[in-house]
């Protein structure tokens, strides 16, 4: 059995079984729920400090000391983070002055997690994280319950929007296990949040509303009122994903009801309830009413620096712009979206938008364009999400589901004996689900364990070109390993044959222009080669093609990787540029370009190449055994 053979199987076993999940919730009990939030706002008075009334906990802050102050604060910052994150901020920070001063750990832990969740909401993913695997480092799921829950939601959001789906699940699925096992309302609340947003992210819109509806009782229980306008607007959303955006009008109408009785939602919550609203508007066709939703949540966005919510607000733009027919403009702003999400490394809407673009470009007949959206597409498809992660999910959902079944106790009283035969047919089914996923990651992992080996030997060898070229004078150009693997089929089999002589002289020349690397030129092409060695364009490619053993694009990327190689490892500075810049050094034009170029090559992205680089340095530096031209500092 091949792996594709069995990840069919693995999917299929899995699609068959889904329907013993637990968690699936009908959309007519989202009324139930509404009127249940409806409820509470009636009783907003009796609980002022729950609903985060602004005037009261102002009062209360001037009367409040130690502990409670730093309570009363960090309440002050999560009132206003929707809102103002400058004021947000500013109430925080003095929160942990106040608990520096008093040694308040779990006011220090809070405050420090509210800073992680503003560099969220801002799109700094890579900052938020840093901020959360330091809280980590002193909580967990029986030390400062509500603090691990929170981070531990936080990673699970951040997982998600990177497009690590993987990981997004497992730490979701690890904190509703230990919610379940306390029974801690709080736990709960917030592994079915991080739940919900995983299966949103995944376009599985029934199991998100029904972890977000779950979420939504344990809202209501705790009184944690700063969550009910975060929830209709994700109820309101997956109304619409499933079919019935009519339904979904109603939710937000409700929405607009409640706003009226409670502070605004704030800037942040209203950005995306416009573009939901837009996509609504889009699906049943009022494009007036699409344009001017859409158009109000790009504003905010933009004037918040609500970075994370750019790209996809960009994109139900661009959606829009297809449906009245003005594809230029639709064009633009799939590749504006592509950009704002490479800056917080969205990749998810990185890889969505590439394909569509290829297939834009593809029908308005501009292939170049075209094959370098489709090969940025296979790239980050590639990179993103490998069989490995795919097998790793199914894995977590499988064992939920066995974990569901064991707990039932329907099933437990079953008294039929062709009921209790089915269901251990089940179980083996799933055992063997399991054992064979099991085996498939083992041999993807042998797979890939022999890939890094050969990706080590590969940096090896780019420094032994390096070290050569340092001790033999004049020699720039060396022949590797991979020049040997190059393809040939774009190679003819006959060419015509040049005079001796004139081959020479092109030759001579050629390798000098090398020495002087005029393949870094952004402007280098044929012609303007040809020119610069005064030969024709037609002899040149010959030369070319007979000599270098390559047509002419692949001669000039060969070039620059092997320039771009040593330098990697001599450079440090340069090796920890942005990708851009290393690109556009190199004379490309193009980011696209050059990854597809390097990949190509090395059969890897130039961003996790060098990762794995200065991984092997470290590991090289730590190693016991060296080789004999073990690495030495470079620069």
């Amino acid at each position: 059995m091949n792996n594709l053979t069995k990840t069919a199987f693995l999917i299929i076993l899995f699609l068959l079984f889904n329907p013993l999940s637990a968690n699936e919730t009908p959309i007519d009990s989202v009324d139930s729920y509404l009127n249940a939030v409806q409820s509470l706002v009636k009783s907003k008075d009796s609980f002022k400090e729950d609903f985060l009334d602004i005037e009261f906990l102002l009062h209360k802050n001037k009367h409040a000391q130690g502990k409670e102050k730093v309570r009363t604060l960090l309440n002050l910052y999560t009132a206003y983070i929707y809102k103002s994150g400058e004021i947000a901020n500013d109430y925080n920070d003095q929160a942990m002055a106040l608990a520096e001063k008093l040694a308040f750990k779990e006011g220090i832990l809070k405050a420090n997690y509210n800073r992680a969740y503003f560099m969220f909401v801002l799109g700094d993913f890579e900052e938020s994280m840093k901020m959360v695997l330091e809280i980590q480092k002193v909580v967990g799921a029986t030390t400062y319950e509500e603090i691990y829950a929170d981070i531990s939601t936080l990673k699970s959001y951040i997982y998600s929007e990177r497009g690590e789906y993987d990981r997004a699940l497992e730490t979701g699925l690890k904190l509703l296990d230990s919610a379940e096992k306390s029974k801690n309302d709080y736990l709960l609340m917030k592994a079915n949040s991080a739940l919900s947003h995983y299966y949103l992210r995944i376009e599985n819109y029934s199991k998100s509303l029904s972890y977000c509806l779950e979420g939504l009782r344990y809202i209501l229980k705790l009184k944690k009122t700063q969550y009910i306008y975060p929830k209709i607007d994700e109820i309101a959303r997956m109304t619409a994903k499933l079919n019935d955006p009519k339904g979904a009008l109603k939710i937000y109408a409700f929405f607009l009801e409640v706003e009226k009785e409670l502070p605004p939602a704030g800037s942040y919550i209203l950005a995306s309830v416009h573009s939901n609203m837009a996509n609504i508007y889009i699906s049943i066709g009022e494009h007036e009413k699409a344009l001017t939703h859409i158009s109000k949540a790009l504003e905010i966005n933009f004037e918040n620096n609500y970075l994370f919510r750019i790209p996809r607000a960009l994109t139900i733009q661009a959606e829009l712009y297809l449906q009245t027919k003005d594809t230029a403009q639709a064009i633009s702003n799939y590749e504006k979206s592509i950009e704002a999400a490479e800056n917080i490394d969205a990749f998810d809407v990185v890889k969505q938008n590439s394909y569509i673009l290829s297939q834009l470009y593809e029908k308005t007949n501009q292939i170049a364009k075209s094959k370098d959206y489709r090969s940025l597409y296979r790239a980050i498809s590639d990179s993103l999400f490998t069989n490995e992660k795919e097998q790793k999910i199914i894995i977590l959902e499988t064992k939920r589901k066995i974990k569901e079944v064991l707990q039932n106790k329907k099933i437990l009283e079953l008294e039929n004996k062709a009921q209790k035969a089915k269901f251990r047919a089940i179980i083996i089914v799933l055992i063997l689900l399991f054992v064979i996923s099991t085996i498939s990651i083992y041999s993807y992992l042998k797979v890939r364990k022999k890939n890094r080996l050969l990706l080590l030997r590969t940096i090896d060898l780019a420094e032994i070109q390096l070290r050569m070229s340092e001790k033999i004078s004049g020699f720039q150009h060396m022949e590797t390993q991979w020049s040997v693997e190059r393809k040939t089929s774009d190679i003819p089999k006959t060419q015509p044959r040049i005079d001796k002589d004139i081959k020479n002289i092109i030759l001579t020349k050629l390798e000098k222009l090398e020495k002087e690397n005029f393949f870094l030129d952004p402007n280098c092409n044929l012609h303007q080669l040809s020119e610069q060695l005064k030969t024709n364009p037609k002899y040149l490619s010959q030369v070319i093609n007979q000599e270098k053993k390559s047509n002419f694009n692949n001669y000039i990327n060969e070039l620059r990787i092997n320039y771009l190689l040593p330098k990697l490892l001599k450079d440090i500075e340069f090796r920890n540029s942005k990708l851009s810049y290393i690109s556009f050094s190199l004379g490309y034009n193009n980011l696209n370009t050059f990854n597809a170029a390097f990949k190509k090559r090395l059969g890897i992205l130039p961003s996790n190449f060098i990762n794995e680089l200065n991984n092997a340095f470290e590991i090289k530096s730590k190693s016991p055994a060296q080789p004999s031209y073990k690495l030495k500092k470079i620069g």
